[in-house]
């Protein structure tokens, strides 16, 4: 909750703040609407959180600022208190987009109605509490401010900011289970991690968190550092939509997800596996050497071997204790090696040589390099040189 306090001018500086806050939130949202696909839900649910967060901004220069609140009583009471909705709606949002943009097989099931319930309880305390009343009694309510703090508002405040850092730690622990997902079906990952994403969660959640303690620890602060505190967050925000736009120009392209591994049906299929499949795979492996291709995938390589994808998880995960990301880099290390050995190559760069081992990052080949043998590849190729043991 912010904490202007009452006698703030009309759009004083901390006001303006906000109110370019709203506006690049709204500019952002028009942008991505006007730039994505019809059929992008993840891009729909976005502008519709960007909207939101317009929509939060504005209900607190409204509330907060005395002119501006006495503006709006004395043409409509009932505008206040609406962008309050959009609190309970952002977390809900927020999951859905993560979902979308992790995963592509993700869809929307009329379960999922029910993250609408506690917007709707508020809806019908609210319209019992404050809209059915007169416009006279609205004013007297408002006017200084002592149905916001009263018991209902206190509390409401109170829940609207949980419930946006509770769907956001939910939205962080399936960012973590993602990554974990990743290492089980690709080699390369720098492509699909997603460390923007967590940025983007991380900063609602921290905003969110950051009000919550404010409105907890406002009354036992003293006014006046809480309104000093309060008009932080006012800072935060705006910080906050500015890396997104940072972001929106870095990240324009849009992702591919991968399948959630909780809707892909079981297979009837035998839990185990036969000998012959692993030695299917290893030949298959020193032969074609699929791991030379950057793009590789767990799918693309049972489709190669003719092997269900479960399947060839297990053989990755029973047999050879790995998972397809440490089972192909392992493979990518050693045709790395011979090729730091081979004196065909002593004059590669280290980018040509990462390359034409199927790397795609020159941090991730160094780190993984260095995992395996203790040391950099540029310290190998130094020990290893063929030239060092030709006879002068």
């Amino acid at each position: 909750m912010n904490t202007l306090s009452p006698d703030s001018l009309l759009f004083n500086a901390h006001d303006l703040i906000l109110l370019m806050a709203a506006s690049q939130y709204l500019l952002l949202a028009v942008l991505l609407e006007s730039t994505r696909r019809r059929n992008d839900i993840s891009s729909h649910l976005l502008a519709l959180i960007l909207v939101l967060n317009t929509f939060k901004a504005i209900d607190v220069l409204l509330v907060w600022s005395d002119s501006l609140r006495n503006i709006v009583l004395a043409w409509d009471p009932d505008i206040l208190l609406l962008g309050g909705f959009a609190y309970w709606l952002e977390g809900p949002l927020l999951y859905g987009y993560v979902s979308t943009v992790l995963y592509r097989d993700f869809r929307f099931k009329p379960l999922y109605l029910i993250h609408l319930v506690p917007v709707c309880v508020l809806g019908a305390i609210l319209l019992w509490q404050y809209y059915l009343q007169p416009d006279t009694t609205q004013v007297e309510m408002m006017g200084d401010l002592e149905f916001m703090w009263g018991g209902l508002m206190t509390h409401t405040i109170t829940l609207r900011n949980l419930s946006i850092m509770l769907y956001g730690s939910w939205c962080l622990y399936e960012l973590h289970r993602y990554r974990r997902l990743l290492r089980d079906n690709y080699a390369n990952l720098e492509d699909r991690e997603r460390r923007w994403l967590t940025w983007f969660v991380s900063g609602f959640v921290l905003i969110a968190s950051w009000a919550l303690l404010i409105h907890v620890i406002g009354n036992r602060i003293g006014s006046d550092l809480a309104n000093i505190l309060g008009i932080c967050t006012n800072y935060f925000t705006f910080f906050f939509v500015n890396s997104l736009v940072f972001i929106s120009i870095r990240y324009t392209h849009l992702f591919d997800g991968i399948d959630d591994q909780r809707n892909i049906p079981a297979e009837p299929a035998s839990p185990f596996f036969k000998q012959e499949q692993v030695e299917r795979l290893q030949s298959f492996m020193a032969k074609e050497k699929p791991f030379l291709d950057s793009n590789i995938s767990i799918e693309l390589l049972a489709k190669r071997l003719s092997l269900p994808e479960r399947t060839l998880s297990r053989i990755l995960n029973q047999h050879f204790g790995k998972n397809f990301f440490e089972f192909i880099n392992g493979y990518r290390v050693e045709e790395a090696k011979r090729l730091l050995r081979d004196a065909e190559y002593q004059n590669a760069s280290m980018l040509d040589i990462l390359a034409m081992a199927g790397f795609t990052s020159k941090s991730t080949f160094n780190t993984i390099f260095k995992k395996h043998l203790g040391q950099t590849p540029s310290q190998y190729r130094q020990e290893n040189s063929s030239d060092k043991h030709t006879p002068t």
